[in-house]
């Protein structure tokens, strides 16, 4: 009995140290309010208000954006993918919305992984059917000769991470992978092969998600869960720090985190995020 109880706590004395110097890493490598190309915010921005229109009602999405958004549901998944063409800037938009019922949940607990035999790695179930539902939907819709931009918050965001991975294996124009709470998706071997892809993961600073799926045997099976892409964590009053891919990759804890314990579940929501970013760009 004693062995076991000393067992617990030096666990959870090296699980509170990881969560103290998780935050007290991304500030030694991040960048402080780093100075952001003006169209980068804007490209930033207008990828949170696909995600949160993602959410709405057709009509919403229809009044907002004009005749040339598309919104297409996945019945099998029970989620939906809008595909907005800026014909103007010859650029395809598509964002995938976040969990939103319960059949979505279920898919988010599904972290298991499977490989994926065009990628050649190990995707999170469930993210990975949703993505490749997405993929086999809207590929054959998308001009040839434009830039795709792909955006999900939450479940979405992980589903827009693989649709990206599957267009840059294909070599296809991806300008830029953009995800606001994105969950984790594939393990170290993914993660190095996509390296190079273009992903910017934006983090609120008190968002759980974005340490999810949790280390445990399961997820263990083939391999630890692991982010790609650099990581931009948002802070309150219009701050942020932003992490390299190398930094955001050798930081421990993929995310930030001030406190575990004081984490919120609406620092999740998407009109958090957008807010935070709004606040940015009035800066």
């Amino acid at each position: 009995m004693k062995s076991i109880i000393g067992m617990v706590l030096l666990i959870a004395t090296l699980i509170t140290a990881c969560w103290s110097c998780g935050p007290a890493l991304i500030n030694k490598y991040g960048l402080k309010d780093k100075e952001v190309p003006t169209e980068k915010w804007k490209e930033i921005q207008f990828a949170a208000l696909l995600s949160k229109l993602s959410y709405d009602t057709v009509d919403a999405i229809q009044n907002r954006l004009g005749s040339t958004v598309w919104t297409v549901s996945l019945p099998k998944e029970q989620s939906r993918v809008i595909l907005y063409s800026d014909h103007k800037n010859r650029t395809h938009w598509l964002a995938i919305r976040g969990t939103a019922n319960t059949h979505n949940a279920l898919m988010d607990a599904q972290y298991r992984k499977d490989k994926d035999k065009l990628l050649g790695i190990r995707l999170h179930k469930g993210f990975h059917g949703l993505a490749r539902a997405a993929y086999e939907e809207f590929t054959p819709l998308l001009n040839p000769a434009y830039k795709i931009k792909v955006t999900g918050h939450s479940l979405g965001g992980a589903a827009a991470a693989i649709l990206g991975m599957y267009y840059f294996e294909e070599g296809r124009p991806l300008e830029s992978v953009i995800t606001f709470g994105q969950p984790k998706v594939t393990n170290e071997e993914g993660c190095k092969k996509y390296w190079d892809m273009p992903l910017t993961r934006i983090v609120d600073n008190e968002d759980i998600v974005p340490l999810v799926p949790p280390l445990t045997i399961i997820s263990a099976i083939g391999g630890q869960y692991r982010h790609v892409g650099e990581e931009v964590v948002l802070h309150p009053n219009g701050h942020w720090i932003w992490l390299s891919k190398h930094n955001a990759n050798r930081v421990l804890i993929s995310g930030t985190w001030s406190n575990l314990f004081h984490e919120s579940v609406e620092d999740h929501y998407m009109k958090n995020y957008v807010a935070k970013i709004d606040a940015i760009a009035k800066r």
